[in-house]
């Protein structure tokens, strides 16, 4: 951008811009908040899905042991509702203020990352609610009962423990989206991470072991294995990407960078 573009927008324009940017952002989660308030009982019923998929009565299983617990549990479901519906209105928000100041390249770049990144989070909390979460939950009653404790858990306990196996999940498929504009910005070279499969093959474990709420193996290996298919696939992806870009060099260059780790 040049300094005497007439057209340039000065600095308190530009702090104006995100003034009302921050402003839509917030009614938009205020608005979403007041539709999750209204919707409170569809909310728990859908995350009482993976528990009757698991075998279990949620009427009979779950409690309420405070006072007050059913306004919490509310409260929180209203937050984390309002969070999902007003995301999508809040991207679009942040890339109509970014958008600008970008080139034409730069924003044909940004519009797809957006996109990918919300299917991949959607991708990974689906695969989360219809998979895992069943058979997670059928082994942590079924480890109850061979220990012979009788199992009664509390909503508000259950209800955080889906959420964060949601948002674990979700926020774990985006690692290929991250990787692929590293690639783009040229930061990381597919060549690179190729080298050090099995050191990514380890560390996936690790970052499972940190953001899944629970420590059964099942669990554990079930979020590991997708994240290290989606780096293969990432890592194809980049082949391309530099091949395309003309940062291989040749066939033989193309062939043996493919097989490097």
């Amino acid at each position: 951008m040049q300094v005497n573009d007439p057209t340039a927008k000065g600095f308190l324009d530009h702090v104006e811009d995100l003034r009302w940017m921050l402003i839509r952002c917030f009614a938009s989660l205020a608005i979403g908040m007041l539709v999750s308030l209204a919707l409170t009982k569809p909310f728990l019923n859908l995350l009482y899905i993976p528990l009757r998929h698991a075998g279990q009565d949620p009427g009979a299983l779950l409690r309420v042991l405070g006072v007050a617990d059913a306004l919490s549990i509310q409260v929180n479901l209203a937050l984390s509702g309002g969070v999902l519906i007003a995301l999508p209105f809040v991207l679009y928000f942040v890339a109509g203020f970014l958008l600008p100041a970008l080139t034409p390249r730069e924003a044909r770049a940004l519009i797809p990352a957006f996109v990918a990144g919300a299917i991949l989070f959607v991708g990974g909390a689906l695969f989360c609610y219809v998979l895992i979460l069943p058979q997670t939950l059928r082994f942590f009653y079924g480890f109850d009962d061979w220990l012979g404790f009788r199992t009664e858990w509390t909503v508000q306990s259950y209800i955080d423990f889906v959420v964060q196996m949601l948002l674990a999940f979700g926020l774990a498929f985006e690692l290929p989206l991250i990787l692929l504009v590293l690639n783009i910005l040229r930061i990381v070279r597919r060549a690179t991470l190729a080298k050090y499969r099995r050191h990514t093959a380890f560390i996936l474990f690790l970052v499972a072991c940190c953001v899944v709420p629970s420590t059964d193996p099942f669990s554990l290996l079930m979020m590991a294995g997708p994240m290290y298919l989606l780096f293969e696939v990432t890592l194809l992806i980049m082949w391309v990407i530099e091949r395309r870009r003309g940062d291989l060099a040749g066939p033989a260059g193309d062939e043996s960078d493919w097989h490097t780790g």
